[in-house]
């Protein structure tokens, strides 16, 4: 169907960065509502955007915990926002936290062992929604404490 492996990713970005395009028009012509991008369609872009870059091999939907294996089979959980935090419901081996950019793009928040994200909100009362929110600026904050060893290496641009 493609004839590089890029293609795939080239037509993702163009068909999000349009999604952004149409969502700005509605706001405009209704401004009164939201019409941004949520819930399930930002967590399976970002899925996919991380299993392009850090060739990752998704596992079933639905299983516990994580969403994806790396190369050498540990199991990464991905956690995807457009906003200011991303919400955990429970400790994964690794966690990369994407944001969701509306050129198509993700920028990596977080990238290394989820025990360290864990431990933030672990001893808090749990939501009334079962996920406690973690900002991202926390995020990056506990990313600069994490060594190259201890995150996924990026495989493609």
């Amino acid at each position: 169907m493609f004839n590089n492996w890029l293609e795939p990713m080239e037509d993702t970005r163009k068909l999000v960065r349009e999604l952004y395009e149409i969502t700005t028009k509605l706001k405009n012509l209704h401004p009164h509502r939201n019409f941004t991008p949520d819930g399930i369609l930002v967590g399976s872009l970002g899925e996919v955007l991380a299993e392009f870059h850090y060739a990752l091999s998704p596992l079933n939907t639905g299983t516990r915990g994580h969403d994806c294996s790396s190369i050498n089979g540990q199991l990464v959980q991905i956690k995807t926002t457009q906003r200011e935090s991303i919400q955990i419901g429970e400790p994964c081996k690794h966690l990369i936290a994407l944001k969701l950019m509306p050129d198509g793009s993700a920028s990596e928040i977080f990238n290394g062992p989820g025990a360290l994200v864990w431990n933030l909100v672990k001893d808090k009362p749990l939501p009334k929604n079962g996920l406690y929110a973690v900002r991202l600026n926390k995020l990056r904050t506990l990313m600069e404490r994490v060594p190259a060893t201890q995150r996924l290496p990026r495989v493609r641009p």
